[in-house]
């Protein structure tokens, strides 16, 4: 959008985005050209990108559902070494509600990460787990003292998340419960 460029009205972006409008309005009706593009800001796009003529027809491309996930799952896991006994796709594809194709891929190269700083040669189940909880997540505060006080305190609240969750009807299905601490959380 343009105006909100710490550089003025001569910024980069609103430079590219000038050029591309005056290219867009240069295009005849018949010279049967498409022109896409995608974002996940949609709300932040200036109005004159959106005119008739223009970008003007939108399609939103929800996450991926249960099959979907299982899908992507098994084109990221292709070049992988796991044990294929251990590690079920469709369980993973179910631990990862609300997960995009990034955050999918993302999941599976932190698991091949994971398993070789144990020095593995095969990727395991609960690498994709502890690679999915640090997704979610983040990173694992192991140094991070609780008193039996706070960590009661956190069970309780996030019990009261988790029984909110399992009684509601168009919530994601309760996966995980855990009181340890990661990230910012």
């Amino acid at each position: 959008q343009r105006g909100t460029g710490m550089g003025g009205g001569h910024d980069e972006r609103e430079q590219t985005l000038n050029q591309l409008l005056v290219q867009m309005d240069g295009f005849d009706s018949n010279d049967g050209i498409i022109v896409m593009a995608a974002t996940n800001r949609a709300d932040i796009l200036d109005k004159a990108l959106l005119r008739a003529g223009r970008f003007d027809r939108q399609i939103h491309v929800d996450l991926p559902d249960l099959t979907e996930r299982k899908a992507i799952f098994n084109v990221h896991t292709k070049k992988l070494k796991f044990d294929e006994k251990d590690v079920d796709i469709e369980f993973l594809s179910k631990q990862t509600p609300g997960f995009s194709g990034a955050d999918i891929a993302n999941v599976c190269n932190e698991a091949a990460l994971i398993a070789a700083r144990k020095d593995k040669k095969i990727i395991e189940k609960q690498d994709f787990l502890d690679a999915v909880d640090r997704i979610i997540g983040g990173l694992e505060k192991k140094n991070k003292i609780i008193t039996p006080k706070e960590k009661r305190t956190i069970a309780y609240h996030e019990a009261g998340h988790a029984s909110v969750s399992w009684l509601l009807e168009h919530a994601n299905p309760l996966v995980k419960v855990t009181i340890v601490p990661r990230g910012q959380a």
